[in-house]
């Protein structure tokens, strides 16, 4: 008998947001993910996952408690890059569209399970074709949300003015269809065969100026380090080490940024780390010397650049405490792994 299918999953991250979009529907927030059977810690929670149906779900629970049958589509139109996480971040730091565009297809999966994005350039005109797994449930809500989540994405590299050439709708024409024009500033088209995003080839090769490419391949480094990386469970300590290597990442790897991150007042964070016999800068250290590795491994970037990313003022203190830690010099544990087999 062959094993069940795993349900896609979808992290606390992706969940940003949802609460405030519904604060407003019969009941607030709490009606809604009652409704749904999501608990609200989820909001925000790196590691904490919930079922992809519950999250396609929200968006028919929500239209129904706020009675606004264009809930998707406003809430996907009202979607802001930096509340997107990583995707977000990478989008608007991507040198080109095209680039933008692929960081967007291979991150946005790990954070939301159940959707596959892909940039199709062997056609007129190009697309993003985006699909979700099969027997969800109702998902006219969701799809509604998506497309113009997508649109939104794009344009935070583009610029607001900037609008595709056409949004296709893989769904019946709905009642309003009007207002998905007006809303998207696109022509728009319904019973399509997929749902995509049409774009202009010029788009893909456009270049935005004000990005910060460092932050991108440091970003795109960090993305890479935690595809790899088994994500742990809902656990406490597995809650927390993600955290703590998102605070590392923008720079705010304090227990502040921690217990904010986590939903929890700095004294309780502290009582629960006591309570298990964990420190707080011995777990910030693991995670600060692991990406440490893992940029020095992976990233072509100088080694005062990494230092400093991670919080050292100075290069000297960084390969004083890399020594300590790994029995050499960031410079060797650089070398080493550009010779190791397989490197090349």
């Amino acid at each position: 008998m062959p094993a069940p299918l795993m349900e896609p999953l979808v992290d606390g991250m992706a969940w940003s947001g949802f609460d405030h979009a519904v604060r407003h529907a019969r009941g607030g927030a709490a009606a809604v993910f009652q409704a749904i059977d999501v608990p609200l810690t989820v909001i925000d929670r790196p590691g904490k996952r919930m079922e992809f149906r519950k999250y396609v779900a929200f968006f028919e629970v929500a239209a129904r408690l706020t009675g606004d049958p264009l809930f998707g589509l406003r809430f996907g139109a009202g979607t802001r890059a930096p509340r997107s996480g990583l995707p977000g971040y990478l989008v608007m730091n991507a040198r080109s569209c095209r680039d933008a565009i692929r960081d967007l297809a291979w991150t946005l999966p790990t954070l939301v399970g159940g959707v596959q994005v892909e940039l199709v350039e062997d056609r007129e005109p190009p697309a993003i074709l985006w699909s979700i797994v099969a027997d969800i449930g109702p998902a006219t809500q969701f799809t509604s949300h998506a497309n113009a989540y997508f649109v939104r994405m794009l344009q935070a590299h583009r610029g607001r003015s900037w609008r595709p050439i056409r949004v296709l709708y893989a769904m019946p024409e709905p009642k309003r269809a009007d207002r998905y024009r007006e809303i998207l500033g696109c022509p728009v088209l319904f019973d399509a065969p997929v749902n995509a995003i049409e774009i202009r080839r010029d788009d893909l090769r456009a270049e935005k100026t004000d990005g910060d490419p460092r932050l991108h391949a440091l970003l795109s480094t960090y993305a890479q380090y935690l595809s790899e990386r088994d994500i742990p469970a809902a656990g406490f300590d597995g809650l927390i080490r993600m955290a703590i290597r998102d605070g590392i990442t923008l720079g705010q790897a304090d227990l502040s940024f921690v217990a904010e991150r986590l939903k929890m007042s700095r004294r309780s964070l502290q009582r629960a780390l006591a309570g298990r016999g964990l420190s707080f800068s011995e777990l910030r250290d693991d995670e600060r010397f692991a990406l440490a590795r893992s940029l020095l491994e992976t990233a072509d970037r100088p080694i005062g650049e990494i230092a400093a990313h991670l919080g050292y003022a100075e290069v000297s203190a960084f390969s004083r405490a890399f020594r300590h830690r790994f029995g050499m010099s960031p410079r060797s544990a650089r070398r080493r792994a550009s010779v190791a087999p397989g490197s090349a």
